[in-house]
């Protein structure tokens, strides 16, 4: 039984666990409430909304906030803006037009592997 328990656990250590699929309520520092869909893995994961926006929690802030990508030395990470997602106004940051905020599907895909391919355990 203990040869069993170890080989499941070898064998769940080498793949990744995807989000869940479907909306949910993401819940901000001041208690109001946005839908998103969550996105990736255990790895790497974000937020997008209806929009297609891409979304971050920020943990300085415990805020969830529009997300872009940011090049250092040759590789990319998603990052938040500082911006605060806030459905309730309808209105989308200053800092961007709505196109500003679109991330290509690719890049974060590409990003997602590259983040699993980080990990120690990734076979």
């Amino acid at each position: 039984m203990k040869k069993l328990l170890l080989i499941t656990m070898i064998c769940t250590l080498g793949f990744a666990v995807p989000a869940y699929k479907g909306e949910i309520d993401f819940k901000q520092k001041d208690g109001s409430t946005f839908k998103g869909e969550l996105k990736g893995d255990e790895y790497f994961s974000w937020v997008e909304d209806k929009q297609g926006n891409i979304i971050k929690y920020n943990t300085k802030t415990k805020n969830y906030e529009y997300a872009k990508l940011k090049e250092t030395n040759s590789s990319v990470d998603l990052i938040s803006t500082g911006v605060k997602v806030d459905m309730l106004s309808g209105k989308l940051p200053s800092f961007g037009s709505a196109e500003d905020l679109k991330i290509d599907k690719e890049i974060l895909h590409n990003l997602l592997k590259q983040k699993r391919e980080e990990r120690p355990y990734h076979h």
